[in-house]
């Protein structure tokens, strides 16, 4: 009977291997001195498959990541900050959402409108806040009102922070850093997992999670990933609700070619609350005493949040030689909204009476993304580089119908207010009209370049990058107007880390950011592009077992540009001439003292101040949501 080492596992493996090289210590020696009954053995070479940037994590941690890089780049290797969240450790927090994968990881801030809202991932990285969502690598990029799309963990390998500024391999970010989800794939390993969930708040769920080899040879695999959910939301009457298929298939004709065709289609009927809760009575005191937990702004009859999310793409790989190699990431994705909504507003005097508001849209948007690269390793005596060009591009087509109802002096009850601790949350409702009928065309275009030098343990990283952007805003209601932006930025990184043999390495790194402004001063002079810069030094520490990391790092960046209050304007004239800045300490920690057990444990100290700013008064205070 034949055995192939190739199909065993690695421990027993290993163990034949101590066996066999034991067996010589056994033999018994003739009186002449020499050996009988000894067989000479080859050696025997054990190898082991090495984890990858886009596959699952192997072991307590991660080691490799392409996020920083978008090159298959060791994380101690790596001169900036990166945490990696794996989908096992997803499953085992019970994250359903994004925001709740990433509640501990360092420097995040997330679920920015609290934890009821769970329809959109909000967060803030290093103290500044983004709505921007990235799959694979690529911007999954919306119109900036409600249709935000959304990713569900059930289909991520991997969720990746990068923190500090990314422009230089992303183009348009805030300078606090990214979050990046890696697709599930198609795995050559057959498995499945069929789970059913039964929990608080009328939770039901269904997962189905299979995949495997579609031929003997193994070039053809698939991935299915089916989800249904519904669950009450924690704001009274309110439900979520989720329906979602990805399929993904893999074409690998040869070992150095590789097509994989990844899609989804998403659809949330119902989106749970967006509402808030006043202050008094929940955060500060209220004579008439606290909020309940479950407290609803709303009203049912106009309460409606329906989502719909379709995403066709693919990534396809190609390796020339031991030099080149080129990779081609595309994507388009589709989404559409249905959303109203009563939502509270200023609560009066008596500390009962919420006034409130009402709002809908209607919105369709498209968007076409790419990401082409060219890698090249090679060495120049005895550096070894890794030189990778780029160019990426991604457009967005969007229809916005909104309508709003919104209290005056004049006219404060417009729509019917609520008494907070005795709420008609089913009251009779006006008419909303039609306020806005917009078109939005936004396209962004970038050309980047990085090369990795690694001589011995010192590793040096460099990189550019050109972004040309433009934003078209057609206004279709009387009186029809159109607005448009046209700003390019150049972004830069440079960082520098050496690995030592007992695995401590140190680093540090200079990055650069920019996020595209739209509007003018009272002069019509545009504004331009939010700048940032981050300086960061740090230390990373991995055991040569692969049971132990952490990362230390400290930072410090700041974000210029940014408008303000024109001191010499009419109400409502800003200029740029505000400035952020954020400084902090983080501190993160993986170990598995014992197979099966693994610990973490995550700190962060930051200070966020306003710097510079026309009024006085908020110099030194701490922004919100910059």
């Amino acid at each position: 009977m034949g055995f192939d080492l190739r199909q065993a596992p690695l421990g027993a493996v290993l163990m034949g291997a101590a066996m066999l090289t034991a067996l010589p210590l056994h033999a018994q020696e003739s009186g002449s001195g020499t050996k009988e009954g000894v067989m000479e053995l080859a050696p025997l070479v054990v190898e082991g498959e090495r984890e990858r940037a886009d596959g699952p994590v192997d072991g307590p941690f991660a080691t490799q990541s392409a996020t920083a890089t978008k090159t298959d780049t060791p994380i101690i290797e790596t001169p900036q900050s990166i945490s990696v969240i794996s989908s096992q450790d997803m499953t085992a927090r019970g994250a359903r959402s994004l925001a709740q994968s990433i509640r501990y990881a360092t420097g995040i801030t997330t679920e920015n409108r609290g934890g009821a809202v769970s329809r959109y991932d909000l967060f803030s990285i290093r103290g500044f806040s983004t709505s921007q969502t990235y799959l694979d690598g690529m911007l999954m990029p919306y119109n900036g009102w409600y249709s935000s799309p959304q990713i569900a963990p059930e289909m991520v390998e991997r969720l990746e922070i990068l923190k500090g500024p990314a422009s230089v391999l992303y183009g348009s970010a805030p300078p606090g850093g990214l979050v990046n989800s890696v697709s599930k794939r198609p795995q050559d390993t057959a498995s499945g997992e069929i789970s059913v969930s039964i929990g608080s708040d009328n939770l039901y769920e269904g997962l189905l999670d299979a995949t495997g080899p579609l031929d003997q040879e193994g070039k053809f695999s698939y991935r299915f990933i089916g989800l249904g959910r519904v669950q009450d939301g924690q704001a009274r009457t309110t439900e979520t609700e989720r329906r979602l298929i990805a399929p993904s298939f893999r074409w690998q004709p040869t070992d150095k070619t590789s097509l994989t065709v990844l899609t989804h289609f998403q659809h949330d009927p119902k989106g749970g609350t967006f509402g808030g809760v006043p202050g008094a009575g929940s955060v500060s005191p209220n004579p008439n005493g606290p909020l309940p937990t479950d407290f609803y702004d709303g009203d049912v009859k106009f309460e409606e949040f329906n989502r719909k999310q379709l995403a066709l793409g693919y990534i396809f790989e190609h390796r020339f030689d031991d030099v080149f190699t080129f990779t081609q990431n595309t994507r388009y994705l589709e989404t559409d909204l249905d959303y109203e909504s009563v939502y509270g507003g200023l609560l009066l005097p008596d500390n009962r009476t919420l006034l409130r508001a009402m709002i809908y849209t209607n919105e369709q948007s498209t968007s076409y993304s790419t990401d082409n690269r060219l890698q090249a390793k090679f060495n120049t005596g005895a550096i070894s580089h890794t030189l990778l060009a780029g160019v990426d591009y991604w457009t967005l087509d969007s229809d916005l119908e909104r309508g709003d109802l919104v209290p005056t002096l004049l006219t404060p009850f417009i729509v019917p207010p609520i008494d907070i601790y005795n709420p008609d949350n089913d009251q009779p409702l006006p008419a909303v009209p039609r306020t806005q009928l917009n078109n939005y065309e936004i396209e962004q275009t970038g050309i980047y370049l990085q090369e990795q030098l690694k001589l011995d343990g010192l590793v040096v990283l460099l990189g550019g990058r050109q972004d040309w952007y433009e934003s078209k805003n057609t206004i279709r209601l009387t009186p029809a107007n159109n607005s448009s932006i046209s700003q390019d930025q150049f972004s830069g990184r440079a960082g520098v880390l050496y690995h030592f043999e007992n695995g401590l390495a140190p680093y540090i790194s200079y990055a650069e950011s920019f996020e595209p402004q739209t509007g003018a001063d009272r002069f019509g002079n545009a504004f331009e592009p939010t700048t940032g810069q981050q300086v960061e030094a740090g230390l990373k520490f991995q055991s040569p077992d692969g049971s132990f990391m952490i990362t230390g790092s400290v930072f410090d960046i700041t974000k210029q540009n940014v408008t303000v209050s024109d001191p010499l304007g009419a109400p409502g004239d800003q200029i740029q001439q505000g400035e952020v800045r954020s400084r902090g300490f983080e501190l993160e920690g993986h170990i598995q003292p014992v197979n099966g057990l693994n610990i973490a444990a995550f700190y962060t100290k930051m200070d966020v101040e306003t710097t510079e700013d026309t009024t006085a008064a908020n110099v030194g205070k701490t922004p919100v949501q910059v």
